[in-house]
């Protein structure tokens, strides 16, 4: 029997080849059109013309993704005993620069680290570049040894974005950021070409992945995409790249045209979010300052490239050095503020008595579901009392009084939306994952009632918190109605002038119950009332 065209096409990976084709013919035709192809022109500097630097910190970071945070193995990351939580937490500081909390976070990271990586070993050289100079004439001038310095300065770099991140940060984001830093100022018009081509990788990888979806509207969960900028933790790596670059300017004595260094600074900043000046205020809410993003992300450009013009004098910034050397000094007081204003916060120590009391204890982790509580993370900061007091969190909170974490691992608004989650913990060499759920009853002209659930691997699933109970707006023969979540079920109480008459479970799904002279029955996600003749739905179910 013949196969439709469709069902062919269906059958075998026909659009990831035709990428794939694209691609490569894309190659050969800019080979011929410009007759000397890219390769060649990385040979001159490069080993082979491959940077194979950047492509060792690659498979370390990816090394980590894959069996140190257990995406090997399992579906959900181990994310949470990883973040930079404290400076009395040291596997925190150390991993947080390293891990990542999903696949197109350590994607989109790693991809920023072949792009501008490969424009710094480019600049950086795997071959001296003093006139007369051998390649291994010494160890400073081995390819091989000058290869093994980018990994090591990437993981310096990524320690020292760790150490000064502020809060509970994850990702290996700082350490891009410190490549796309020296990359701008010292190659600035190939940075601009690595940057349009990393878009362009970014299409081919999106295209290769999904290479045709159908999408439609949903309703979600979504916190702003400027929310999830740890923009403290990109300007330090900016800038720690950025001096990096213009120390290596410094000792060979070149110096990149000022005009360029602008422009390439600017539209990085500008496309990669550097104006997302923004605070928690609680609740899963934050609040932007757009107009203070704006005019830091122009005043950056304007004293990276005027900075960069100071590049063949002395080493370090003065007051001589005129409209540069300030310049210089203007950044190099920037990241120390930026380097100490997290020191306070990473230097916080939770009370074990701000621990939860009622939950499911895994290990040293304690896990279980609060409303409108103290942040206990942000209480251990020096902050003023009424600072700290304002913040109040409503979730899934997870803490460990030995890793000094206090976090909301599912907020209480995505929990209401999905219904049910997982939470995963653990440590180096361990995991455990804890299912939560949520079930509720909306009650017409009234708040819902609803309870949560959670349930270790093997374990039974134990009610950790309990709404009030809620009352229907209106009577149903002269009653009132009253649903109030009990154990792990939910129960109705019937009551008249005040008084309760009768209370009983809710029925389970296609069978009845009398309680209090009304018959009840449940048919799926409604519950009915009948009473004197009248029949009403007196509440819904929900997730």
């Amino acid at each position: 029997m013949l196969q439709s065209p469709a069902t062919v096409l269906s059958a075998v990976p026909v659009r990831p080849l035709v990428v794939v084709f694209a691609v490569l013919a894309t190659w050969v035709a800019v080979r011929r059109l410009i007759g000397v192809g890219p390769v060649s022109a990385l040979r001159r500097r490069l080993l082979l013309g491959v940077p194979w630097g950047t492509l060792l910190t690659i498979a370390g970071v990816l090394a980590v993704y894959l069996f140190v945070q257990g995406a090997y193995w399992h579906a959900d990351l181990l994310v949470t005993p990883f973040r930079t939580w404290s400076y009395f937490y040291p596997l925190g500081m150390l991993a947080g620069p390293f891990t990542h909390g999903s696949l197109g976070h350590v994607t989109g990271n790693l991809l920023g680290t072949l792009v501008y990586g490969t424009v710094v070993e480019y600049a950086w050289s795997h071959y001296p570049q003093q006139r007369g100079a051998s390649s291994f004439g010494s160890l400073r001038t081995n390819p091989l040894a000058r290869i093994l310095v980018v990994p090591v300065v990437m993981v310096a770099v990524g320690v020292f974005t760790g150490v000064f991140a502020l809060g509970p940060i994850v990702g290996f984001s700082g350490v891009v950021f410190a490549l796309a830093g020296f990359a701008l100022v010292t190659r600035p018009y190939l940075f601009l070409g690595a940057l349009l081509g990393s878009r362009v990788i970014d299409l081919v990888y999106t295209a290769l992945r999904s290479p045709e979806p159908t999408v439609g509207g949903s309703v979600q969960y979504v916190t702003p995409g400027w929310a999830n900028i740890a923009i403290q933790g990109h300007a330090i790596g900016l800038l720690a790249g950025v001096f990096l670059g213009t120390a290596l300017l410094w000792a060979r004595s070149e110096r990149p045209g000022p005009d360029r260094v602008f422009f390439a600074t600017l539209v990085f900043a500008v496309v990669q979010g550097l104006w997302a000046v923004y605070i928690p205020v609680g609740g899963g809410r934050f609040t932007l300052f757009r107009w203070l993003g704006t005019a830091l992300v122009l005043l950056l450009a304007v004293l990276v490239s005027a900075a960069t013009l100071y590049t063949d004098r002395r080493a370090f910034p003065d007051f001589d050095g005129g409209w540069p050397s300030a310049a210089g000094f203007a950044l190099v007081v920037a990241l120390a503020a930026l380097c100490l204003a997290s020191v306070p916060a990473n230097g916080a120590a939770l009370d074990p008595g701000d621990l939860p009391e009622d939950g499911l204890e895994v290990r040293d982790y304690v896990v279980t579901y609060q409303e409108d509580v103290p942040n206990a993370y942000v209480d251990s900061m020096p902050l003023p009392p009424t600072a700290r007091g304002n913040i109040t969190e409503s979730g899934v909170v997870v803490a460990s009084a030995d890793r000094e974490i206090w976090t909301v691992a599912v907020s209480r608004s995505r929990l209401d939306l999905q219904g049910d989650a997982t939470v995963v913990v653990g440590g180096l060499g361990w995991r455990e994952t804890v299912a939560v759920d949520r079930r509720s009853w909306s009650v017409p002209g009234n708040d819902s009632v609803y309870s949560v659930s959670l349930a270790g691997e093997g374990g039974q699933a134990r009610t950790v918190y309990t709404s009030e109970p809620s009352t229907m707006d209106g009577r149903v023969a002269g009653r009132n109605l009253t649903l109030r979540p009990v154990g792990n079920g939910f129960e109705i109480a019937v009551g008249r002038n005040g008084s309760t008459l009768d209370r009983g479970p809710v029925p389970a799904n296609l069978s009845s119950r009398k309680i209090g002279g009304l018959t009840f029955e449940r048919n799926r996600s409604r519950l009915y009332a009948a009473g004197n003749g009248t029949r009403v739905v007196v509440a819904r179910a929900g997730n």
